[in-house]
């Protein structure tokens, strides 16, 4: 299983042909930020206090294949959506810290690693690519995963092409 998470409207996710098995997370939907309550670090760990649709989404992560981000460049970052929806899945790693690769990053709640893949689409200059790998290798390390990968695409198009 792969858990998706993405930031397309209904009429770009028509045109994307997902696996059977895979979990889709539309960001479109997450209206709610992370407060910085620690309740996915301490109380409950690895679901969020905010009672929605994101609430497990740690969950699904813990037991994915692979996690893949579709989400379009905003200045060098994931789109605002996107970002919301990463941030309510923090309670994947520990709220405690390790150095790793000469920077400070949490330490890996599980044993079992999922490869992250990003797919960013949309208008980047240089600068925004620079930020985009620094970006989602810093995700790559805290989320401990073994390898990632990061694709600039310059239309929806090209999503359907690459994730099957």
């Amino acid at each position: 299983m792969r858990t998706i998470i993405h930031d397309l409207d209904e009429k770009e996710l028509q045109e994307i042909h997902f696996k059977k098995n895979d979990q889709i997370i539309s960001s479109l939907n997450c209206k709610n930020s992370c407060i910085g309550c620690f309740s996915c670090w301490i109380k409950h760990p690895m679901e969020c206090a905010i009672k929605d649709e994101y609430s497990k989404i740690v969950e699904s992560i813990k037991y994915s294949d692979e996690l893949i981000i579709i989400s379009k460049n905003r200045y060098g970052c994931y789109s605002n959506n996107t970002k919301r929806v990463l941030e309510r899945c923090i309670g994947y790693v520990l709220p405690y810290f390790t150095i790793r690769e000469g920077k400070t990053h949490h330490k890996s709640r599980y044993n079992t690693p999922v490869p992250l893949i990003v797919y960013f689409y949309g208008d980047f200059d240089k600068e925004d690519k620079k930020c985009l790998k620094e970006l989602v290798k810093a995700n790559a390390i805290n989320l401990s995963s073994p390898k990632y990968t990061i694709n600039f695409l310059d239309n929806i198009a090209e999503v359907d092409k690459c994730i099957q």
